[in-house]
């Protein structure tokens, strides 16, 4: 399964990846709107003229460090998912994948919802949701295949990645914004999920999901 990425500058250098690291940080508490040129130099304690030298505007200096933490892990998932059999392992490989990656650093997922929510931004929007359609490609073809091999039934590949993608995407949401989301976006997590999309929560094999209390919590 190949995931298709555009070419993407990695860090040259330690300032030039202290800025994206900075830069990260403040997109993601802040928005891409509200957090300023001036706030990532000082935070990153280099000069605009600096700032400049690795990015060329704010748009692009969002769009590399986008780049920086999406395309290795997107190129890795696609791996992953290429090298396991059958329907159901796949899905389970994209959910714990996914839970992994955001799980590592919470400020990604935390900027991508952030984006995603947040009033149009004109040509920040747009790019985003081409980020996003790279997973969900994935998704979708894992979808078909298992559709087209008699693994799955009902619905078509589109309406069954946009259900699975949902229920992935409320989880990631939400626990990488309670403390310790390392404990919490675990693997075996991700597998009653996908027995929630697969089987329901209903009786017989179903009663082996078990999902989160997030009220006691809180």
């Amino acid at each position: 399964m190949t995931v298709t990425l555009h070419a993407v500058r990695p860090p040259t250098t330690d300032t030039d990846e202290r800025l994206l690291d900075h830069a990260l940080t403040l997109f993601a508490e802040k928005g891409y709107e509200a957090a300023s040129v001036r706030e990532i130099i000082e935070a990153t304690g280099v000069t605009r003229p600096v700032l400049y030298y690795y990015c060329s505007s704010k748009e692009d200096l969002f769009k590399r460090l986008v780049h920086w933490k999406h395309d290795e892990a997107y190129r890795e998932l696609g791996k992953n998912v290429n090298e396991t059999k059958g329907c159901t392992n796949r899905l389970r490989a994209i959910m714990s994948g996914s839970f992994a990656f955001c799980a590592t650093d919470p400020r990604v997922p935390r900027l991508m919802f952030q984006t995603h929510f947040g009033p149009t931004i004109p040509g920040i929007s747009e790019f985003m949701a081409e980020v996003a359609k790279l997973r969900f490609m994935i998704v979708h073809q894992v979808m078909q295949e298992g559709l087209d091999a008699g693994e799955l039934e009902g619905g078509d590949a589109a309406s069954l990645s946009l259900i699975f993608c949902c229920i992935m995407d409320q989880h990631i949401n939400v626990l990488v914004r309670m403390p310790k989301p390392r404990k919490r976006l675990t693997p075996e997590l991700a597998d009653s999920l996908v027995d929630v999309f697969l089987y329901g929560l209903g009786s017989g094999k179903r009663s082996r999901v078990s999902l989160p209390t997030f009220a006691a919590d809180q």
